[in-house]
C-alpha cells in the first residue's frame, strides 16, 4: 500500500493491524467505563531523539491583536515538532534494515522496509520530496483493540527499572502470571518500566540509558499474537544498543509498530491490566509517525 490509496473513508489492514471493528468481545472489556489517558504532556524541552528538532510553541495571534473581531477576541499559536515527539506511534516506514540480496542483515547492504509477511522493498524507491510513499502514517487505520499492561517495574517492587535494564522473557512471563493476564492473538502489549518518572523529573537516563524489552521477550510476544507494542519510554526497547534490534524485528520483519512515550502510571496504580485501547493516528501523508492521544477504557 502507498499513500495514493490513503483516501478519506477507505481503511485497510496495516501490517499486523487489522481494519478496526468494534465487536461484542471488545465491548465486554469495558466493565467500569473508566477512561484513562495514556499520553504525556508536550512542553518546550521535552526530550526527543537527538537528531530531531525540538518542540517549540510560539504565540502567533494574541488576544486583542485583531481589532476587527471586536467584541470577540482570538488567540492562536504555531507549533513545531518532530513526528516522534512525546506520545506517538511509528509508521512501518520509520525503521528499515540493511540487508544483502539474500535478505540477511548486512551493514553494507541496502535499506529495506516491510512490505508484507516475508517481503521487503527498497527504501530508496519509496521516498520523494513529499516524504515516504510506502506505508506512511496516512495509511494506518484507527486502532480499536484489546490491550494488556505488563507492569514489569511494579512486579519487581520498583518505581523505576534500573538504567538500561533489558526486560527479559522471564520478566514478562512472571509479571503476566502475577497479574493473571494473558497475551492472545489480536492483543496490544504495553510495558511499564517506570521511566515516565525520569521524563517527569528531567533525569537524562530517559534519553540515553533506557530500560525496555529485549529481543527474546519481543519474539515470545509475537508468538502469542501481539499486534502492537508500546512502553512508557522513548524507544520501547532497551537502549543502548543503537542497532534497534527489537524495532527491526517487529517493524521490518513482522509489520508490528510501536507506541512510545506512553503514560501508564494511572493504569498501574489502579491495577488495570486488561482494557479496550483506542488510538487514532493523524493522516499525515508521507510522515513516518504521528502524535497520538491513546485512551484505555477499563
Amino acid at each position: 500500500m502507498t499513500d495514493s490509496s490513503a483516501q478519506p473513508g477507505q481503511l485497510a489492514p496495516y501490517g499486523a493491524l487489522p481494519v478496526p471493528c468494534v465487536t461484542p468481545d471488545l465491548l465486554a472489556l469495558i466493565r467500569t467505563g473508566t477512561v484513562y489517558s495514556l499520553s504525556v504532556v508536550y512542553y518546550e524541552g521535552i526530550p526527543v531523539p537527538e537528531p530531531m528538532v525540538p518542540y517549540t510553541l510560539t504565540p502567533r495571534l494574541r488576544h486583542g491583536d485583531l481589532s476587527a473581531l471586536t467584541p470577540a477576541s482570538a488567540a492562536a499559536e504555531a507549533i513545531t515538532m518532530a513526528a516522534h515527539t512525546g506520545t506517538h506511534i511509528d509508521a512501518l516506514c520509520h525503521i528499515g534494515e540493511r540487508q544483502n540480496a539474500r535478505g540477511d542483515v548486512d551493514p553494507e547492504g541496502e535499506v529495506r522496509l516491510y512490505a508484507g509477511p516475508g517481503k521487503t522493498v527498497r527504501a530508496a524507491d519509496h521516498v520523494n520530496y513529499r516524504g515516504q510513499t510506502h506505508l506512511s502514517i496516512a495509511d494506518m487505520p484507527p486502532i480499536v483493540t484489546r490491550a494488556v499492561l505488563i507492569d514489569v517495574a511494579g512486579h519487581k517492587g520498583l518505581d523505576v527499572l534500573p538504567d538500561a535494564y533489558v526486560v527479559t522473557l522471564e520478566d514478562v512471563q512472571q509479571a503476566l502470571a502475577a497479574q493473571q493476564t494473558e497475551v492472545r492473538p489480536g492483543t496490544a502489549v504495553l510495558v511499564r518500566t517506570g521511566f515516565y518518572r525520569h521524563l517527569a523529573s528531567g533525569n537524562p537516563a530517559y534519553s540515553n540509558a533506557i530500560a525496555g524489552p529485549g529481543l527474546d521477550a519481543a519474539r515470545w510476544l509475537v508468538s502469542q499474537g501481539m499486534i502492537l507494542f508500546g512502553a512508557d519510554n522513548m524507544t520501547v526497547e532497551a537502549f543502548p544498543p543503537m542497532e534497534h534490534p527489537v524495532h527491526r524485528f517487529l517493524l521490518v520483519h513482522h509489520g508490528i509498530t510501536h507506541l512510545e512515550n506512553l503514560y501508564l502510571e494511572d493504569l498501574a496504580v489502579h491495577h488495570v491490566y486488561e482494557f479496550l485501547l483506542i488510538v487514532t493516528p493523524l493522516r499525515l501523508q508521507g510522515a513516518t509517525g504521528s502524535w497520538v492521544h491513546p485512551i484505555a477504557i477499563a
